[in-house]
């Protein structure tokens, strides 16, 4: 989002990393010139003139930066491309840093201001954590899950696997009604085993995941169930266990994908809310502090 999707991924996270230092230390060296010029006190006091205007500035940054959300419930409304918005938005939080840390003095207050100024910061740090997830993870996923598919598709198209493996299984074990005279391809005890695993193994796999405790979520223990698999059936029958290897490693590959996708969006679970709380104790700050002001 800083630097565009040109440059590859490391260079991606360094620049936003020293871009947060980079702002930061540019807004202390500002304001500590400033007193070094004498036209404030160091370090600031939150009820200074300068300190008020930081306080000031700051808070019309917030109140953009939450102007996202009202921007983003009316997508169809032409209010800018989403683009700069999101460049707007990672930029003024930058910028607002800074900004606040001085309003505050580099320290904290009372009850009501200490927490405003915590939240501040988990929302900053939350989004700068979001925005590297953001170059990192969607790489990641492309390099490593060739099989990529639609994350809210996985549990159905997990049901289609395991209606896969179970046929299979099936038309190993038993003889279709148009063929009396012929017998399974596996037969005995090894059929029952072969429908063990497929009940009690595969099935539960294909269908949740890592969420069944399946030893088929380890890929060594995957292979070695599957290699001892292939070397008990008769030779006609191992290309169907390959088979059912492909569609377990499938499998392993969409669970990998779903935490990939977790990472990816969960830090808004933490972001946004911080933030509307933020915002809502920083009017109440804002207003209190007028007061005494």
């Amino acid at each position: 989002m800083l630097l565009g999707k040109t440059r590859p991924v490391n260079e991606r996270i360094w620049a936003i990393v020293f871009a947060t230092l980079g702002v930061t230390l540019a807004g202390v060296a500002f304001a500590a010139a400033g007193a070094a010029a004498g036209a404030w006190a160091w370090p600031p006091q939150p009820s200074s003139p300068f300190g008020v205007a930081c306080g000031v500035v700051g808070g019309l940054i917030v109140f953009f930066e939450m102007a996202i959300l009202p921007r983003k419930w009316f997508r169809g409304q032409r209010f800018g491309r989403t683009r700069l918005w999101m460049q707007l938005h990672v930029w003024m939080g930058l910028i607002c840093l800074p900004v606040i840390l001085v309003h505050a003095g580099f320290g904290f207050g009372g009850p009501l201001a200490t927490t405003t100024l915590i939240l501040f910061l988990l929302v900053t740090f939350s989004g700068v954590w979001g925005l590297i997830m953001q170059q990192w993870l969607p790489q990641k996923i492309l390099e490593e899950i060739p099989g990529e598919s639609i994350a809210s598709q996985i549990p159905w198209l997990g049901n289609s696997l395991a209606d896969e493996a179970a046929r299979r299984i099936t038309e190993l074990v038993t003889v279709p009604p148009e063929a009396e005279s012929a017998e399974p391809v596996v037969r005995g005890t090894l059929a029952a085993e072969l429908v063990a695993f497929r009940d009690t193994v595969l099935i539960p796999y294909l269908e949740e995941g890592d969420r069944s405790r399946s030893p088929l979520t380890t890929p060594a223990d995957a292979e070695q169930r599957f290699a001892r698999l292939r070397e008990a059936v008769p030779p006609e029958a191992r290309q169907t266990l390959d088979r059912l290897q492909e569609l377990a490693d499938l499998r392993r590959r969409w669970d990998t994908q779903a935490h990939l996708h977790f990472w990816l969006h969960n830090w808004l679970l933490l972001h946004l809310p911080l933030s509307v709380a933020m915002s809502s104790l920083m009017v109440l700050h804002a207003v209190r502090a007028l007061k005494f002001w």
